[in-house]
This record gives structure tokens, sequence and C-alpha cells, in this order.
């Protein structure tokens, strides 16, 4: 069964695999979702991480999934951990063969692909998780685990929340600079979490070039699961990187 999913056009596709997974609600009423949710039972989450699987002509123990817990933990995916539900917001892994999917609805998945090492790195980045720079501590991890450096880095930040709708209070807002700041009525703020996330990629020595920010809003956008637009009937996407070989 054929599934809709977007990709990003800044990685090498003949190294490469790596996009987002698209809601499909012309195939399935509550959308596609990688994740249970409040729609799903786990069996049915389990179907289409291998409907996943097959659209990447990979088998399903290929794919590793985390549960997030808008930490800053990232988690070393080798041989000994592959097929475990990993408790963490991001990982990292020189393994070949190896999907790692971050599960997103809203928040930002960032994917990293070093071409020198030949390393990956996936890392969901909702306001917690920027706030606390995982991308910038993912980076150092990649470097300190496999001696890899950012200027080698080749860089997506998925479709997400936009800055025009990504509505914050106070006690939120009050943790980013003013520049990523924009005030609204009832003490409320619109947060530009991509542009966060990209200032903190250049803090790290990432050039600028080298990384693609999806101008998608899920917020917005009926292809990409929102849980700020539904809800608790809001599924899951699953961002995705792999090294194909």
């Amino acid at each position: 069964m054929k599934i809709k999913i977007h990709k990003p056009s800044i990685f090498p596709n003949n190294r490469i695999i790596a996009g987002i997974t698209e809601t499909n609600y012309n195939r399935f009423s509550g959308g596609f979702s990688i994740f249970p949710a409040k729609i799903y039972s786990n069996e049915e989450v389990e179907y289409f991480r291998k409907i996943l699987a097959n659209n990447l002509g990979f088998k399903r123990q290929n794919l590793v999934f985390q549960k997030q817990e808008h930490s800053d933990n990232i988690q070393v995916i080798d041989n000994s951990n592959i097929e475990e539900i990993n408790l963490s917001d991001g990982m990292i892994t020189n393994l070949k063969q190896v999907i790692l999917n971050v599960t997103v609805a809203d928040c930002a998945a960032v994917l990293i692909y070093d071409k020198q090492k030949e390393v990956i790195g996936a890392f969901h980045s909702g306001w917690r998780g920027t706030q606390k720079n995982i991308v910038a501590k993912g980076i150092q991890k990649m470097g300190e685990q496999y001696g890899c450096s950012a200027k080698d880095m080749i860089v997506w930040i998925s479709p997400s929340a936009g800055k025009e709708n990504y509505e914050v209070g106070q006690e939120v807002a009050e943790l980013f600079a003013d520049k990523y700041i924009k005030p609204i009525e009832n003490n409320k703020f619109l947060l530009d979490i991509k542009g966060t996330i990209r200032d903190q990629l250049l803090e790290s020595g990432v050039n600028e070039k080298n990384i693609e920010i999806s101008e998608i809003c899920t917020i917005e956008s009926s292809r990409f699961h929102s849980f700020r637009r539904d809800k608790d009937i809001s599924g899951r996407m699953s961002a995705f990187i792999g090294m194909i070989e």
C-alpha cells in the first residue's frame, strides 16, 4: 500500500533516505499515524509502521522508533538496542540500513547527516526541546561519539508549527529571546521555533547553505497532523532518516 511522504531536497538521494509521513486521510479515516495517540491501538500503529517500512523498501526491524518525552535525552543507536523503543527525543547512529524515526505533530523534527563521517541524527524539537537546545547537544554528541564536525553536516527542519500560528503563553515566551517572540492579544505570544532552531544550528557551526527549512506550517496544512489543530483526534507523523548503504 502506497502512502504519501513529503521529502526534503537537501540530502544526496544516493546516500540518504529521509522525509516525513503525511496524514493520508484518503486511505485512513484517522490518518496515517506511527503513534497511538488517542485514536489507534498499538496493533494498528504496528500495522502502520510495517506499511512505512514497505514504502521505504526496508524490513520492519530496520526502523527504530522513539517515545518522546520532551527532553534533551539523546540515544546512541547500535546493534545492542536497535529493536528497542527508545525513551528519548534524539537518536544518532553510524549504522547503515537503519531508519531513525522521530514522532511529531506540530513540533519540529531536525534530521542531520554528516557526509564525511557517515553519521545521522534525528531530533524531536518542540518548544521544550528547543529551549533545552537539543540540536546543539545532538551535534556535540555526534562529535564525541563519532568524531563528527558541524561544518560537514547537512540538516533538514521538517514541517512544523509556523511562526504565524504557534501560540504560547507568557511562561513559555519568557524562555526565548525577544526576536523569536511576537506579542498578540490577551497576554499570548507567537513563537518562531524554526527560526530558533536555525540559529542554534548556525551557532553550533553548521553552514547556512547546508540547512533546509520547510516552510509548511502543520497547523495550517491538513496534509500533516497537528495537535494544536485537532487535539485528541490528532495522529502523529514519522520524520525519518537513514543511510542507504
